[in-house]
């Protein structure tokens, strides 16, 4: 199931959100929010705002609006592309 859900977000550059990839998969969100915890904590996927920012970067997570009504998304680590500054 941890291999169909990194398929999953392979084909999704934009990410997904939990409910999405609950639907997709077909699976119980409980169960899914455990396999993408598991993930981030490896290092195989990022979680990212509604508006494409990592939520890593930002102090503002628990107090986030935007995670509020919208929620996490979920991409995969090796998509993204570091920029040089």
């Amino acid at each position: 199931m941890l291999s169909q859900l990194l398929s999953l977000l392979s084909e999704k550059k934009e990410g997904l959100s939990l409910f999405e990839i609950s639907r997709v998969m077909m699976a119980q969100p409980t169960a899914v929010a455990s396999m993408l915890e598991l993930l981030v904590q490896k290092g195989k996927l990022l979680e990212i705002g509604p508006d494409g920012k990592y939520c890593a970067d930002c102090g503002q997570v628990s107090d986030c609006n935007l995670l509020a009504v919208h929620g996490k998304r979920y991409v995969l680590a090796s998509q993204i592309v570091v920029k040089a500054e």
